[in-house]
């Protein structure tokens, strides 16, 4: 059995207790962490150093996952353009046993914020103010938001023209929404659904849909 001389045997110990030390973070932490930092500064508060003091850790450890700040910044977008990371769109390419299956699934998602973060979404738009690529990144999944409600309205036998500019109010109503900054309880949003449902869709929100929503 081939043995190491003791000087190359700590040499190795010592490499990995400080790869350990290094990597005791993931890399989905990083992204997680500077994701928070978006949200809750902007752009500008997503620094390395900021990441690595609120994680606990040296700022060396971000070099085991991400080349700079540019290679996690362009991470963060790469991340949130992924079509299967987007609820919305989820929501609406779902099973569907009826034409309106896709506005219930839309409308729970706007009314609940579990799985879609508006915060998330307003953090993005504001980076795309001063980022070419944050701004193209924005404008896809606008269109691509848009062509899904388009989508979801021609099932309920709209004329494409109607689709169109029916998905485009709808998902304009909702980024103003957010845009002025309402402020509203999930119990408040609740009551107005089927208000906003009717004359966001033109039909009115089910009564088993509604029992069931109160029932959450």
């Amino acid at each position: 059995m081939l043995s190491l001389p003791m000087e190359n045997t700590q040499k190795v110990a010592n490499t990995r207790s400080e790869h350990r030390a290094n990597t005791k973070t993931s890399r989905l932490e990083w992204l997680a962490e500077a994701k928070k930092l978006l949200i809750e500064g902007g752009i500008e508060q997503v620094k390395i150093d900021r990441i690595a003091k609120n994680l606990g850790v040296s700022r060396g450890g971000f070099y085991w996952f991400f080349k700079s700040r540019q290679d996690i910044l362009e991470t963060l977008l790469a991340d949130w353009l992924k079509i299967e990371n987007d609820p919305l769109i989820n929501a609406l390419n779902g099973h569907n046993d009826t034409p309106l299956d896709p506005f219930f699934r839309f409308f729970t998602r706007l009314l609940r914020e579990r799985t879609y973060s508006p915060k998330l979404d307003t953090a993005m738009r504001e980076w795309a103010r001063q980022n070419k690529a944050a701004a193209d990144a924005v404008t896809h999944v606008d269109n691509r938001r848009i062509e899904a409600l388009k989508q979801a309205f021609l099932g309920l036998n709209y004329q494409p023209a109607d689709a169109f500019i029916r998905a485009r109010i709808l998902y304009y109503h909702q980024i103003g929404y957010y845009a002025m900054n309402v402020i509203e309880t999930e119990a408040q949003r609740q009551q107005y659904l089927p208000t906003y449902f009717k004359q966001l869709t033109g039909f009115d929100l089910p009564n088993e849909i509604l029992d069931e929503l109160y029932k959450k």
